[in-house]
């Protein structure tokens, strides 16, 4: 359905974007249940918000059933967090491998997104967002300099995408890629650097 879309689309713009998120924001349609959820994934998060604000994309993705499942969101537990997806959003999805973030960020990172789950097939809600505050970590926690107090739950994970989805080095990564990929394998820096910044004027 993917590729027919692409092919018969009157809205190529639309598609090639759709194209560059749907890698960007990788998310595999293999084995049950993604084969299920990869497919919504493509129609709810990677289509529906490929022209709008990035990070209502990223948050959006963070939150998907094909995400948590994908890179173990959904196993995410206090005292025993999967870094996962942590180091995925920083190195792949925003800053970049050489966006400024340590091994600890990550580790700090991972423990914001602990209980991020999904409601479980026997919910009406199946593969929906669910928060469990049992499996999260309530401590304090600090990435990249942001201290993050003690209590805040959701929005402990909610909280520092939007800061990694503004954040300079996100939008130098993220503008360079989508440069890369609709005009030139070798942009000019000037275009970069007019990309990065209204990036960072607009929002993302």
């Amino acid at each position: 359905a993917r590729v027919v879309r692409a092919v018969k689309s009157e809205r190529q713009l639309f598609e090639r974007v759709v194209e560059f998120w749907g890698d960007h924001l990788n998310v595999p349609q293999t084995d049950s249940p993604l084969q299920l959820f990869r497919t919504v994934y493509d129609s709810e998060v990677i289509r529906q918000h490929a022209l709008g604000y990035f990070s209502d994309l990223l948050m959006a993705s963070a939150k998907s059933a094909a995400m948590l499942i994908y890179l173990n969101g959904n196993e995410n537990v206090a005292g025993a967090p999967n870094e996962n997806y942590a180091r995925e959003v920083m190195e792949l999805h925003t800053l970049g491998v050489d966006g400024g973030y340590n091994e600890n960020d990550i580790y700090e990172l991972a423990r914001c997104f602990t209980g991020w789950t999904l409601y479980p097939p026997t919910s009406s809600q199946i593969g929906g967002f669910y928060f469990n505050p049992s499996l999260h970590d309530n401590g304090s926690k600090v990435v990249m300099g942001q201290s993050i107090p003690a209590g805040g739950g959701l929005s402990d994970g909610e909280g520092i995408l939007l800061f990694l989805a503004s954040h300079p080095n996100t939008a130098a990564y993220v503008t360079k890629k989508l440069a890369t990929h609709l005009l030139d394998y070798d942009p000019p820096q000037a275009l970069l650097d007019e990309a990065a910044s209204v990036f960072l004027a607009t929002g993302g």
